[in-house]
């Protein structure tokens, strides 16, 4: 596959107008990225910072004209965190609902963790973006006050963690954590189970504003790509902490929340998938009944036998028509020597795995503007192309790279992606969303959902 020259072309999209790559693209005063007056303007300098001016019919907002807590967003961090997100777009206030986690809730522990524990706080609308209307839709957390008093929650003032609300959908980023553990000393030298302190500026999020209930209607076979941290590395002595794990399969859920996998074993259920029993829109696949070691993309826990606490949580969020799986794996550790019936359980890896149907997909089908976060904890702005991907910086359009797609498809609806650098890559996609995990041979792969923001 043919390289990019990232700057060729991509120079002159990033610099015409925010409102090609982020929540602002559906503004309708840009250009598309391949007409002519793009060319034209960006050859002589001279575009404006909202683009050429287009004619036709009034823009659609991008996001609601107002909102308050009568909106719930219902999703997954990349912490491994099941959330609900509420904002009070009046007042300016928001609201974030931590219902299960296994980020503890003070730096040097493992438990308890911020699961239980709601912040409230206040947003900014942020005002650096090249239009009024990215700027409506664009929420910068300020605050967070912990129901419990204590939970930490990073925020750092000069980079807070920013949501972009669409219609439908939230996402971005939310209130880091600070992880750590001194490990246990037995006297014999290095502690056990130590963790060096990680600090995370903030843990990508995407929530929905409707979920679907019917575990049969989320039945189908899916492509599922995902990214997991393991911060302790699954050993009690390990070679390294916060060990990325990814995932690409392709599964079948079936209607009775069961699931069988195109090869091997499925990564994506455990135990049958069931309504949660806080009938909070989303399904639970657990370990409680001790029969079935919850799936895992890694291959190491501190634990014995099939005892793990970890459970996978599912969120189908309803997006533009269609459903969006979004799998949550929440990870567990408890470590106390005193404890004779459970010492040491510790399956602490955690994260994030997007589910698209196996279908074909087209270039016609992804052709448009992205805003998404990921595994870098950084925000990007992807513009899709035909076959060719820009990313830019939302916050300084500056130009972050480019990759290209492959629609051959060996199989159905997993697109090949190649970068600048040969890195190489698979995307997924559906209801207008996309998720895409790349440099699964290295140290650091990248794992990143986007969702759609305008054509």
């Amino acid at each position: 596959m043919a390289r990019l020259n990232v700057f060729n072309g991509l120079a002159a999209l990033a610099g015409t107008s925010l409102a090609l790559t982020l929540a602002g693209c559906g503004g309708g005063d840009a250009p598309s990225p391949g007409s002519a007056e793009v060319a034209s303007c960006a050859s002589t300098g001279s575009c404006p910072a909202s683009g050429p001016a287009q004619s036709g019919p009034a823009p659609a907002p991008l996001c609601p004209a107002s909102l308050d807590y009568a909106t719930v967003y219902t999703g997954g961090s990349g912490g491994g965190e099941f959330v609900k997100m509420q904002f009070d777009t009046t007042a300016l206030t928001y609201r974030l609902q931590i219902l299960a986690s296994p980020v503890p809730k003070a730096p040097g522990s493992v438990q308890p963790t911020r699961a239980g524990v709601t912040y409230t706080g206040t947003i900014a609308r942020l005002t650096s973006l090249p239009s009024a209307e990215q700027n409506r839709c664009a929420l910068a957390i300020r605050s967070a006050v912990p129901s419990d008093g204590g939970a930490q929650a990073v925020i750092d003032p000069a980079d807070p963690p920013i949501i972009f609300v669409g219609n439908g959908v939230a996402g971005g980023g939310i209130p880091g954590a600070t992880i750590s553990y001194p490990g246990v000393d037995l006297g014999i030298g290095a502690p056990i189970g130590a963790i060096p302190a990680k600090t995370f500026p903030i843990y990508p999020v995407l929530a929905f504003a409707e979920t679907e209930t019917d575990f049969a209607k989320v039945a189908g076979t899916y492509n599922m790509l995902g990214y997991h941290l393991v911060p302790s590395g699954g050993n009690l002595f390990p070679a390294g902490n916060f060990i990325p794990a990814t995932a690409q399969t392709v599964e079948t859920l079936n209607a009775d929340g069961t699931c069988t996998a195109a090869s091997g074993s499925c990564r994506s259920t455990g135990n049958p998938w069931r309504p949660r029993a806080q009938n909070d829109g989303a399904f639970e696949s657990n370990n409680d009944a001790g029969t079935r070691q919850y799936p895992f993309f890694y291959t190491q826990s501190l634990v014995s036998g099939p005892t793990t606490k970890a459970k996978g949580i599912l969120v189908a969020g309803k997006l533009n028509g269609a459903l969006v799986p979004l799998l949550i794996r929440t990870g567990y550790a408890h470590i106390d020597l005193t404890d004779l019936l459970d010492p040491i359980n510790v399956d602490d890896e955690s994260g994030l795995a997007f589910l698209a149907p196996a279908a074909t997909l087209t270039s016609a089908q992804l052709n448009g503007s992205y805003v998404g976060s990921g595994s870098d904890f950084v925000y990007t702005s992807s513009i899709v192309q035909d076959k060719l991907v820009g990313l830019v910086d939302p916050l300084t359009t500056n130009v972050k790279g480019a990759f290209q797609l492959d629609f051959s498809q060996a199989r159905p609806g997993q697109i090949g992606t190649t970068d600048n650098s040969g890195t190489t890559g698979t995307l997924i996609a559906t209801g207008h969303a996309f998720a895409h995990l790349a440099g699964t041979g290295g140290a650091n792969p990248t794992f990143r959902v986007s969702v759609f923001a305008s054509p």
